[in-house]
């Protein structure tokens, strides 16, 4: 597969793969499973015991005749409380809007998988859910990886070495059991906590936590739980030195972020209202943040996340890898994008292991990577996207799943399968 762009310009590689028209589409699958926490998680939207995914899965075959899959996972949650997409509206609009597309735009070119340059256009009919074109994207791109034997950070020229891991903790009711999860996060060797709060739930547990861990990178998370009435308590953490406050504010309310930045000398980051590229240029614009938090699946697939990684990098922005509770396949995605260059803090990039029941990827077991004693995850070096979903764990795990078949397709399908819903 031609790579002309070189690796020095992520952009310009990854908007050519595909490009040779080696893979012969045949059937797209859409799964949804459901696991569970390995701790409830809490935040100030709530508790959440079950991690509802939606995942894609493309069938192809090469050139060559050999057959070849391409996994994505939606990163939409179960209800629609932290993003508009939730599971099942991200399934439904993969099934009825986003697959048919791809289908079609495979039909008029001769069968073959669409470029990943061509994938932008499918959006039309779902310009408002980024996080199901994300997976679409992800799992198209993968295919193309994987016939062509080349890993994505390969693809992308990221470095051969791990990339620095952090942690995130929800809110606790009682200090101990919060100051007792941090110090074990501590003791395995995070160097960065990402601290949950809310109203009700700021100072007094974070000045704890800062008090036993005075050198901890630290950093909050909000989720928009306050409004700019509240301006004063979030001033009192300025004296916790923290990395940076996260979403404090409803993500359409900028002025008001703009205003408390202006104000405060902690850092504000945006997250939730980083829906896309050019949400991010109108958020450094207006002031609203300083820090900008990357999620590939927010922001809408890896294209959209290399666009505001390359401008933030021009602008001096900081950027840090976020998290959404990805399985590990996912989570290996984003640790691949965190070996770029301009992530200036560890991400939310902790092992599925840590808070998932299963991980959906089978993997061997060994000793966990470590950057001078401290935590990291390795930047998978497999073709493809990354160490891909394990079809049984997914059938075993599996709530609903469909199949849509290409116009004149040799459908090979899962075993035992038929075409549509099963």
């Amino acid at each position: 597969m031609p790579v002309d762009a070189g690796p020095a310009d992520p952009e310009a590689a990854w908007s050519v793969l595909g490009g040779d028209g080696r893979v012969a589409l045949e059937a797209v699958e859409l799964h949804r499973v459901e696991v569970g926490f390995r701790r409830p998680v809490r935040t100030s939207r709530g508790v959440h015991r079950r991690r509802p995914l939606v995942l894609v899965r493309v069938l192809g075959t090469t050139d060559h005749g050999e057959a070849v899959e391409g996994w994505g996972e939606c990163a939409a949650l179960a209800d629609s409380a932290y993003d508009p997409e939730d599971a099942e509206g991200a399934a439904s609009t993969l099934e009825h809007v986003l697959v048919p597309s791809l289908l079609a735009s495979a039909a008029t070119s001769g069968g073959c998988l669409p470029p990943v340059a061509a994938l932008p256009a499918l959006r039309s009919g779902a310009p408002e859910a980024p996080l199901a074109y994300a997976a679409l994207e992800m799992a198209v791109a993968d295919a193309h990886l994987r016939a062509a034997g080349l890993p994505l950070a390969d693809l992308l020229g990221i470095p051969d070495r791990p990339v620095l891991a952090g942690a995130v903790v929800g809110r606790y009711e009682v200090e101990e059991e919060l100051l007792a999860r941090v110090g074990d996060l501590v003791a395995a060797g995070y160097p960065r906590v990402k601290l949950k709060i809310g109203p009700g739930g700021d100072v007094g547990p974070v000045g704890a936590v800062r008090r036993h861990h005075p050198d901890l990178l630290l950093q909050v998370d909000a989720n928009e739980s306050y409004t700019e009435a509240d301006a004063d308590r979030l001033a009192a953490l300025d004296e916790f030195g923290l990395l940076c406050i996260e979403q404090p504010f409803d993500r359409r309310d900028l002025g008001a972020h703009a205003r408390l930045a202006s104000r405060l000398r902690t850092p504000v980051c945006l997250d939730e209202g980083l829906s896309s590229p050019a949400a991010v240029a109108t958020a450094l614009d207006l002031g609203a943040c300083s820090v900008v938090c990357v999620k590939p699946a927010r922001l809408g697939g890896i294209a959209a996340t290399l666009a505001t990684v390359a401008a933030c990098r021009r602008r001096g922005v900081p950027l840090w890898i976020g998290g959404m509770f990805e399985s590990a396949y996912a989570r290996g995605v984003n640790a691949a994008v965190a070996g770029l260059p301009g992530f200036a803090w560890p991400g939310d990039l902790g092992p599925a292991s840590d808070y998932l029941d299963e991980t959906l990827v089978a993997t061997r077991r060994g000793a966990p990577a470590t950057v001078g004693g401290l935590v990291a995850v390795e930047v998978p070096r497999v073709p493809g996207m990354g160490p891909p979903p394990d079809l049984e764990a997914v059938v075993r795990l599996g709530r609903w799943s469909v199949r849509l078949a290409a116009p004149d397709g040799a459908d090979r399908g899962p075993p035992g399968a038929a075409d549509g819903a099963v």
